[in-house]
């Protein structure tokens, strides 16, 4: 009975062993991913932050050079949100 009892914590320390492998394992793809997607949201982030300084740049360009033409189109957008605030 003393050697069965030997071979089942033998299993067990096995199974044991394979199974902290595993988790660390597993830790370890978690962390790289996370890792790549932290660094994919801030390439994105700092994209979005470049094309916004553009467009805000290009806007009061525009604005500059045709102030009558802006003026007409902010107020038509001021009109139609207007209209449709006043609907509900």
């Amino acid at each position: 009975m003393s050697q069965a009892k030997y071979h089942a914590a033998s299993v067990e320390d096995r199974a044991a062993q394979t199974v902290g492998e595993a988790a660390n394992a597993a830790g370890a793809a978690l962390r790289d991913a996370t890792s790549q997607i932290r660094e994919a949201a801030n390439d994105l982030g700092a994209r979005v932050r470049k094309s916004a300084d553009n467009t805000v740049t290009d806007l009061a360009k525009r604005v500059e050079q045709q102030p009558l033409s802006a003026v007409l189109v902010a107020g038509g957008v001021g009109l139609i949100a207007g209209m449709l605030l006043a609907r509900r």
